[in-house]
Parts: C-alpha cells; sequence; structure tokens
C-alpha cells in the first residue's frame, strides 16, 4: 500500500523477525524506506541486568548488518514513553543510538481485532505519526490508513522519513559490510530461530508425503500379493504325501489356558504331525494338566526342565521333535483346524526360486471384550494383513510371530535356532534366516487367536518388551541395514523400522509442542486437517485388511480414537526401551497375565469329543 501511494515510512523492526523474514527487510530498504533499531525481541528495560539490554540492541544491529549490509543507529524504545523509560534511553545513547519518538499516535495498538480504527485530523503541523505492523492483526491499520493518506495528502502534507530531521552522522547506512561478528550472529539466530520451524515443516511434509506413499504402496502391494495366493492352484497331496510335522509349545505357568491350546491342536485336520510341549519349571499346575493329557492324546509328547527362558524352551522343543516342519506357538494361543495344513503347503516347493525357510500366520484377537482389545484387533489386522502381506511381496518380511510360525527344520538349524541375545527371538530368528538366502511367507489362511492383553499395564509392558526386543534385533543385524544384497528388506523395512525407532524419540517432543501451542493459539486448523489425514489414511489400510480376511466391518469404529491409543503407547515404549537400552536390563522370560479369555467364532472351535472332558478337567485343577 506504501509503494502503491508512493509514501516512504520508518521501520523500527524487532531483530528477530529481521531474522525470520529476510526478504521482508531487505524490501523495506530497497524501496526507499529507513529502518531503526527496536531491540532484538521487544524487550522490557527493567525487567532485565545490563548485559542483557545491551545485547538485545547489539544483536539488532548485527543481523541488521549481516543481512543487508544496513547499518543504523537510529532507535526507538520497544512500548516508547523514554519519560518513563530513562534506563533503555540511557543505555542506547551509551552504544551510540539516537532515539526517535513519535508525536502523533494513531493508538492502532489499543483496538481489538477486526473494530475498525478512525483515521485522526491532523492540525497543520508536522507530525511523526505512529502505527504498527506487528504484534497482533494489523488489517484495520491498514484500512485506517487506506483514509488518513489521501486525507493528508488533500491537506497539503508530504511524507517522509525522519531523515530530513537527523544529524548527517545519524542517517542510516547501506552499504556497510557484515563483519564475521555479525555473520555469526545471524547464523546463531537462524539456527535458534528459524531451523527448527524449517525443520519440523520439513517432518512434517516428509511425514505426509511418506505416510501417503509408503500407505499407497503397501496397499496395493498387499492387494497384489493376496490376489495371488488366492489365485494360486495348489497340488492335489495325498494324506501321506504330506512332511511330517512337529508343533512345539514352549509353556511357562499356562495352567489356565494350555488345555483349550491343546485341544485346538487335537481338532486339526492335518493328517502327519507331534506335539511336543516343554514347560519351562512352571510353578503352578500346568504340568499335572499336559501329563493328563498325555494320557488321553498320543501324538503329545510332554518334557519337563527347569526354568531357563522362552528362547531355550523353544530351541529344548525343537531339538527334541522329529519332524521337517516345525511349527511354533503361544500357550494362549489357539490354531483354527486348517492352519497346519495351511502352513504346511508352503515347504513343498520354492519360492521365486528360493527355498521357503518360514511362513508367518495371521494372529487375530479372540478377547475382544473392551476399547483396548478392540483397538489391538483392529491393530492386528493392519498390521499383518497389508504390512506383511505387501513386505511378502518383496521379499521383505522382517518378523515372523512365535506365536504362529511354520519353520523348516533345516533352516532352524543352520540358523543356530532361537537366539537368546535379544527379547524378539522370532524377529532375531527371521532375519537370520534371511542372511541364509531362504525364502519367507505370509500366510493369512494360517489363523491363530490369541489372547491380547486387557489393561493399559498390560498392553505397556507388552509393547515395551516388544519394542525394547525390536531395537535390540535392528542393532544385532545391522549389517543389514541399506544392504542391497538383502533387496526391499535392507533398503525399505529394515530402515523405515529404524526410523519410526529414532525420528519419534527426536521429533515427537516437539511435535507435541507445536501442537499444543497450536491449540493454545487458536490455531486448530492445521492440527483438525492432519488428525483427519492420518484418520482417512488409516481407514483405507483397515478397510482392504478387513476385505482381505473377511473380518467384521465393526472394526471400523475404532478407527477415529486409534491414535489417541496408539500415540502414547508409542512414546511409552519408545522412551522405555532407550532407559532399558542405556542400563543394559538382562533379557528374561515374558509371560503376560492370563484369563482364559479367547474364543474362536463358532463353528471354528470344533474340539471333538473330549472337549466337556477338558473343561472338567481344568475346573478340578
Amino acid at each position: 500500500m506504501l509503494s502503491r501511494e508512493g509514501v516512504p515510512a520508518t521501520f523500527f523492526t524487532v531483530g528477530d523477525n529481521v531474522v525470520k523474514y529476510p526478504d521482508i527487510f531487505r524490501r523495506m530498504t530497497r524501496e526507499g524506506h529507513m529502518v531503526g533499531n527496536h531491540t532484538m525481541s521487544h524487550i522490557d528495560f527493567w525487567a532485565h541486568d545490563d548485559l542483557f539490554n545491551r545485547q538485545q540492541i547489539i544483536g539488532a544491529d548485527r543481523v541488521m548488518r549481516a543481512s543487508d549490509n544496513y547499518a543504523t543507529r537510529l532507535f526507538r524504545i520497544p512500548t516508547g514513553d523514554p519519560g518513563n523509560n530513562s534506563l533503555a534511553l540511557l543505555q542506547s545513547q551509551q552504544l551510540g543510538f539516537l532515539h526517535i519518538n513519535m508525536d502523533f499516535d494513531t493508538r492502532d495498538w489499543s483496538y481489538a481485532p477486526g473494530v475498525p480504527i478512525k483515521a485522526q485530523q491532523l492540525d497543520g503541523q508536522g507530525h511523526i505519526v505512529l502505527v504498527h505492523d506487528g504484534g497482533g492483526d494489523r488489517s484495520a491499520t491498514i484500512e485506517m490508513l487506506k483514509t488518513f493518506i489521501p486525507m493528508a495528502k488533500a491537506q497539503g502534507y508530504t511524507f517522509t522519513t525522519v531523515a530530513p530531521i537527523l544529524p548527517t552522522e545519524f542517517v542510516p547506512q547501506n552499504n556497510v559490510k557484515g563483519a564475521m561478528e555479525d555473520n555469526a550472529t545471524l547464523a546463531a539466530m537462524t539456527t535458534y530461530l528459524v531451523t527448527p520451524n524449517v525443520l519440523l515443516t520439513w517432518l512434517f511434509w516428509f511425514g505426509i508425503g511418506s505416510l501417503t506413499i509408503l500407505t499407497f504402496l503397501y496397499v496395493v502391494l498387499a492387494v497384489i500379493n493376496n490376489h495371488r495366493q488366492k489365485k494360486r492352484l495348489w497340488p492335489d497331496i495325498k494324506e501321506e504325501e504330506w512332511p511330517f510335522v512337529s508343533v512345539v509349545l514352549p509353556v511357562f505357568n499356562e495352567e489356565l489356558v494350555v488345555a483349550k491350546t491343546l485341544d485346538a491342536l487335537r481338532a486339526s485336520d492335518y493328517p502327519r504331525m507331534e506335539v511336543v510341549v516343554v514347560n519351562d519349571g512352571s510353578t503352578d499346575g500346568t504340568l499335572a494338566v499336559l501329563s493328563d493329557y498325555a494320557r488321553t492324546w498320543p501324538q503329545l509328547r510332554v518334557i519337563d526342565q527347569p526354568n531357563g527362558g522362552k528362547s531355550a524352551a523353544s530351541n529344548h522343543g525343537i531339538n527334541q521333535s522329529r519332524g521337517e516342519i516345525v511349527i511354533t506357538l503361544d500357550g494362549d494361543t489357539l490354531f483354527e483346524p486348517q492352519t497346519i495344513k495351511m502352513f504346511a503347503r508352503h515347504f513343498l516347493e520354492p519360492r521365486n526360486g528360493k527355498i521357503v525357510g518360514a511362513v508367518a500366520g495371521l494372529v487375530k484377537v479372540g478377547n475382544r471384550r473392551n476399547v483396548l482389545t478392540a483397538w489391538q484387533s483392529l491393530e492386528y489386522l493392519s498390521g499383518i494383513c497389508v504390512t506383511r502381506m505387501a513386505e511378502g511381496l518383496m521379499g521383505a518380511i522382517s518378523i515372523v510371530p512365535g506365536a504362529c510360525a511354520a519353520w523348516r527344520r533345516d533352516a532352524l538349524v543352520k540358523a543356530g535356532g532361537y537366539s537368546h541375545d535379544t527379547l524378539a527371538e522370532d524377529a532375531d530368528l527371521t532375519l537370520s534366516l534371511q542372511q541364509l538366502g531362504y525364502s519367507i511367507v505370509q500366510e493369512n489362511s494360517a489363523v491363530a487367536w490369541t489372547e491380547a492383553p486387557m489393561t493399559v499395564r498390560g498392553l505397556f509392558k507388552q509393547r515395551l518388551r516388544w519394542t525394547y526386543g525390536n531395537i535390540q534385533t535392528l542393532y544385532k543385524h545391522r549389517h543389514m541395514l541399506f544392504n542391497p544384497r538383502f533387496g526391499a528388506l535392507g533398503l525399505l523395512t529394515m530402515p523405515y523400522a529404524l526410523i519410526s525407532v529414532l525420528v519419534p524419540l527426536v521429533f515427537m517432543p516437539l511435535t507435541v509442542l507445536v501442537a499444543v501451542t497450536s491449540l493454545a493459539r487458536g490455531e486448530w486448523q492445521a492440527v483438525a486437517l492432519f488428525s483427519l489425514f492420518v484418520v482417512a489414511t488409516h481407514m483405507l489400510i483397515s478397510i482392504v485388511a478387513i476385505v482381505m480376511v473377511g473380518e467384521s466391518p465393526m472394526h471400523l469404529l475404532v478407527v477415529p480414537i486409534y491414535r489417541l491409543i496408539y500415540e502414547p503407547l508409542r512414546a511409552y515404549v519408545l522412551f522405555g526401551s532407550m532407559i532399558l537400552a542405556l542400563r543394559g536390563t538382562a533379557v528374561g522370560w515374558y509371560r503376560p497375565e492370563r484369563t482364559n479369555s479367547v474364543l474362536m467364532p463358532a463353528g471354528l472351535g470344533k474340539l471333538g469329543p473330549l472337549a466337556p472332558a477338558t473343561s472338567d478337567r481344568l475346573a478340578a485343577s
């Protein structure tokens, strides 16, 4: 507006704004306006010590020279009123500055936003007129000047900077090259004031972009892989041609649930199998339940050992088993009747020219009784049905869950079985098999129903172990990261897993701070838009997952509140994992509290004639 009207002004700028908006500062000087010093951050001189006050003036002076070779010795006290700000007046004069005051106050600063400002009448005398272009919404000031400037011109006034009344030595210079200390000050203030916002903005759009690209990429790949699996023609295999399978079940204090787990295995339609249960020093009645069950089921072998941890128990069971294929599950997991057969068929022929080393199954939550378990059910579906199916098409599956998995015995032997190095022994073993050149497959028809934590405490404890274990696994197999030898696993899946740990650790607190600050300022639109985008993205993933496996659409009701549970949980497990890593916490057996609340849908859990006896046996124990 000033340019259009041919009106020059004298801007007393805050140094922080010179740093944040250098282009506007350069435009002021380029268009013939004059600039003065208004301190670095508009301070109250009485509220600070002398050193701080002087640095506020010096800092603004330095950033002007560094930004545009502009040197000015004009100064205006923040809030003005030199008669009551003698300290500011004295300190600026000691530094060689000349204070400029106004004598005509438009009082635009006193109007609430949106309230029109009436243009004041002039008296024919010369004046220094005070208006503001910062500190709030100044649109009313602009509207007032659209009336004031033509009115003044009509009365014969001309407009100028304060140059005509300045002593020569105080006229600003625009050809003073910034010294090293000026450039250092600008660099430091830019790092402090600009870089965090730029970085957060970049991360925001990087997050939006990567989330969008990866979401659609994973959805498309998952749909393609799912379609291929459904269209795949499997050979007609005679009963005696199926490979012999050993189901290995490590248990520790599973008295309440282990009989139901065995009932589900006994109902399997697989023709050639054995079940090896390793009791890892349970202190309840688990061993008695197992021994009782073995009397009525010859295919069940029970091994008792001193407590040594889940990895040791699993390895002991694997070593004592006889099957070409080893299937693992947890003590609270119920297999559907077809699950073992769906696993076994993948080991009959190679996959993408590679020998199949392991097959990951589909784990579903079988105790959907509250919001927390409903949330976990949706998480399992979207994480497995979409993410792992997409990774399977790329040959980049990084986790075969021990709760529902099948392994080639030869591959297990070469990999050395389950490692004791990490808390995520299944992820560790999966990466070891990938290094040995085996193919890993996802099979959504191999379904297991598991008991999810029903309390916040139980969920946080479980996820802390998982996250910590995955961090240990990434570190152990760090040579695979960004290694093209491992294809999409080394170039996409593992790096993304690493980024999902490291980036939130640094920027999650900053993101929360920015969001809270924005909401406190009433700037809720951006936060709401981002939240809606995230919800819409997750809704797409959830719909695809539900359609893939024919699950209940009721899961979609959880999508709007999904992040309200996920974000606090992620913050807890990430920072908790870092603390555990720094402390060097030892690896041990993890067993969540069992409630015997897992139920399979009607028609799937046909456990045969022994089901009532099993229930009586459980009641007696």
